[in-house]
């Protein structure tokens, strides 16, 4: 478990590697299997690993649509 803000952990991590996408939310580009869209249209991550897709915020959506 990781006791630090979460904008001090964007800070120190590769922006390259590491995106936000969520208010609470940083992912791994590399952990990505793919990008859908919910019924409601909303963006939505799947990961390579499996469960449920994450939601991807309206204010990340831009940087998403890049991969």
């Amino acid at each position: 478990m990781i006791r630090k803000p979460l904008k001090e952990l964007v800070d120190e991590l590769d922006p390259q590697q590491f995106w936000q996408t969520h208010r609470s939310t940083l992912v791994n580009l590399q952990a990505v299997a793919g990008l859908q869209r919910d019924f409601r249209s909303r963006l939505q991550l799947q990961l390579k690993q499996g469960g449920e897709p994450l939601t991807v915020a309206e204010s990340y959506a831009h940087r998403v649509k890049q991969m």
